[in-house]
């Protein structure tokens, strides 16, 4: 008769460290998936970084599913790439795993990003292999999948949270302490929180003082906004240095808004067009996350009044609804009424919403609106930041000086979404005033 005994201190920790790992078989099959995937192609500077990566991956990874023996000394190394909006990381990022899933098996490589929004559309991406939650584990299990991965990929870089720390994340800090080969997307005019934030320098002085091998890489293709240049070049121009006029390039189509109303318009427009459009604004409202049971339709929190603007048209005030904080469905037959905020930007019924940063970041739609709030605004010839119009908690109680590097980089992102049009508003006469001597 067999004795039943509790596991002792040791077995109960070996139980709890066990994970279950996809096989060599199903990593490779979605990675396959992913490099024939055309919105994974990679083209100029992204081609060079990617041959780049391959061969620092062959001098400090094992190859195949045996796990022979690196090319090179093995030491391990740590690779920065960085590059403006829609220069191509993600699609890079993404193409690496997939390559890394093929050739390295046995580093068991992963991909993180502290991006919310991103990591649920990959996952929707691939959401019919299994191994996506493994091959996608959450931010939050970065240190514990430094300890288990030999190849980590992660996007976004710059979001991840410093935990009251000064220097490198102590997350970050952590897998270039452990896994062999790092390789880190990030854009520093990307860092929106004070909570967050990370720079090439700081990875390298780190990754130096651990004895590691440091490479950097910079993207400078743009393949959003109709490949244009010249627009990013505007936005920054206009947001970090001196204001230029748009003389339009590429076909690239840059308009300002007279109202709210007309701004949505457009995206209704290019909705019924059958393209992929989105409206965001900044966080100057505030945000009902829960909802009445039952309740079919979202609160709507945005309210912007519109002064009458010419003899016969009335005064109004244009309102309308954040993305959800959880899907709402139509209760009698289920079908879609508005996607969670993170599949916001690409589920059906999404257009009918208001995206901001935190649900917009990473992603890209054919047609994007902007709503500058009343946070920003073009004051005595530069901008102007005003916190006590915030919504966000993490932000609200900074002063001017400290906010305005975070809005700019806020609506940096915004503008820098759209791949064919951007139609702009701001809620500011003034700044519409600046706004309508550029874009003309």
């Amino acid at each position: 008769m067999w004795e039943l005994t509790a596991p002792d201190a040791g077995q109960v920790a070996a139980f709890e460290d066990i994970r279950w790992t996809p096989s060599s078989r199903l990593l490779g099959h979605v990675g396959a998936d992913m490099a024939g995937n055309r919105a994974f192609a990679l083209v100029g500077d992204q081609q060079d970084a990617f041959v780049k990566i391959r061969q620092a991956a062959a001098r400090h990874l094992p190859v195949g599913d045996e796990g022979r023996a690196p090319d090179g000394g093995g030491e391990g190394a740590v690779i920065t790439v960085s590059g403006g909006p829609g220069s191509g990381k993600t699609a890079l990022a993404v193409r690496l795993l997939g390559y890394l899933m093929r050739r390295h098996p046995a580093a068991a490589p992963r991909f993180i990003t502290p991006s919310g929004t991103l990591r649920a559309h990959l996952l929707d991406a691939t959401r019919g292999h299994l191994a996506a939650r493994e091959l996608f584990p959450s931010a939050g299990s970065m240190r514990s999948t430094a300890r288990q991965s030999g190849a980590l990929v992660i996007d976004e870089a710059q979001r991840i949270k410093r935990g009251g720390a000064h220097g490198l994340p102590p997350d970050l800090a952590a897998v270039l302490a452990h896994v062999p080969l790092a390789v880190v997307f990030l854009d520093e005019r990307q860092i929106i929180r004070p909570d967050e934030g990370t720079t090439v320098e700081e990875i390298r002085t780190a990754a130096r003082a651990l004895g590691r091998a440091h490479h950097h890489l910079e993207l400078t293709g743009s393949f959003r906004c109709s490949g244009s240049a010249a627009y990013t070049a505007w936005v920054d121009a206009l947001l970090y240095g001196t204001p230029q006029p748009w003389t339009g390039h590429a076909g690239y189509d840059l308009r300002l808004a007279d109202d709210p109303f007309q701004l949505q318009e457009g995206v209704e427009h290019a909705t019924a067009q059958g393209h992929t459009a989105r409206t965001t604004a900044g966080f100057c409202w505030p945000w009902t996350r829960t909802r009445p049971r039952g309740a079919t339709a979202l609160p709507l929190d945005i309210a912007i009044d519109v002064p009458a603007s010419h003899p016969g048209v009335p005064a109004r005030t244009w309102r309308a609804a954040w993305n959800a904080a959880t899907a709402l469905t139509d209760p009698e037959d289920g079908s879609p009424l508005a996607p969670h905020s993170q599949l916001w930007a690409s589920h059906t019924g999404g257009h009918q919403q208001i995206g901001c940063i935190y649900t917009a970041q990473g992603l890209e739609y054919q047609h994007a609106g902007v709503i500058i709030g009343p946070d920003l605004t073009w004051t005595d010839g530069h901008w102007t930041a005003h916190p006590h119009h915030s919504h966000d908690d993490a932000l609200r109680h900074l002063t001017p000086q400290q906010y305005l590097p975070y809005a700019l980089n806020t609506y940096r992102v915004l503008f820098t979404r759209g791949t064919h049009t951007t139609h702009l508003h701001t809620t500011d006469p003034h700044t519409h005033h600046m706004l309508q001597q550029l874009i003309r």
